[in-house]
């Protein structure tokens, strides 16, 4: 699991939690049934409480999943909360190629189940209409959509989403509430695309750190709008801490990040 480099940096931060009552992870996946355990272990020596994870996939992710796939994969989120109850809390994976049978999935996850929120990854643009019948769902279950979205310099995949496409599904849903990933993906064009809605939240996942991204975002959206998400286990939790922890930013600002935000956005 490449996450070797938490265990160097994990006293730190401890030490710096001395001022929070909590941390919440918003941006966690798993693969596979026993990747739980390795991720909670890790998640604990760097002082992180509470994980919201998502699967995309068991055994690879595919960026035109089945219904089959989809089913599966909530189905080793739902077994790591079984096992892991006062730690993980789930997000319902859902595919827009497959609407109508997603809602019913996310009815079975979240309606009728234990997990907070819905994950979209690049089976379609959070702009196109297929994903209107789940951000429906989502307002009617008063639970957010965690949308993977990113600005790359080499161009993103075919039905990969960048901010501006989940600005069009923030006007086209107002009382959605909208988890945009990858605040280091989105960069600063990303931010100045969301910050007229307030509906759009945005993690801090999507690379390694980088000085006056984090303190830019603060500036133009607020810390109310920021979530704490490492996007482990291809981030290590340590590095992804290491980006609230060291901007320059206030004591209150980082505790927003680093869990009120996730507690209110996803009504933990």
């Amino acid at each position: 699991m490449p996450v070797l480099n938490d265990f160097a940096s994990c006293n730190s931060y401890q030490a710096s939690k001395e001022f929070l009552k909590m941390i919440i992870d918003s941006h966690v996946h798993i693969s596979q049934i026993g990747d739980a355990d390795g991720l909670i272990r890790l998640a604990s020596l760097n002082g992180i409480d509470i994980l919201l994870i998502c699967s995309l996939g068991i055994g690879g992710y595919h960026q035109s999943p089945t219904m089959e796939g989809v089913t599966a994969a909530n189905d080793s989120v739902l077994e790591a909360i079984k096992r892991f109850p006062d730690n993980i809390r789930g997000v319902c994976y859902a595919t827009p190629q497959y609407p109508h049978e997603s809602v019913a999935e996310i009815d079975r996850c979240i309606a009728d189940g234990p997990m907070f929120g819905i994950k979209l990854w690049v089976a379609a643009k959070a702009s196109d209409p297929s994903v209107e019948p789940i951000a429906a769902k989502a307002v009617e279950l008063d639970v957010p959509i965690l949308q993977h979205a990113w600005n790359k310099a080499t161009g993103n995949m075919e039905n990969e989403s960048t901010p501006a496409d989940v600005v069009v599904l923030a006007q086209k849903f107002p009382k959605l509430r909208l988890h945009m990933a990858h605040l280091y993906g989105a960069g600063f064009k990303g931010i100045a695309d969301i910050a007229p809605y307030s509906n759009i939240y945005v993690d801090t996942g999507g690379g390694e750190p980088e000085a006056g991204i984090l303190e830019y975002a603060v500036r133009e959206i607020g810390a109310e709008r920021i979530l704490f998400g490492s996007d482990a286990p291809g981030r290590g939790f340590a590095v992804q801490l290491g980006k609230i922890t060291g901007a320059d930013i206030s004591e209150e600002e980082k505790e927003m990040i680093l869990w009120k935000n996730t507690r209110r956005v996803y009504k933990l």
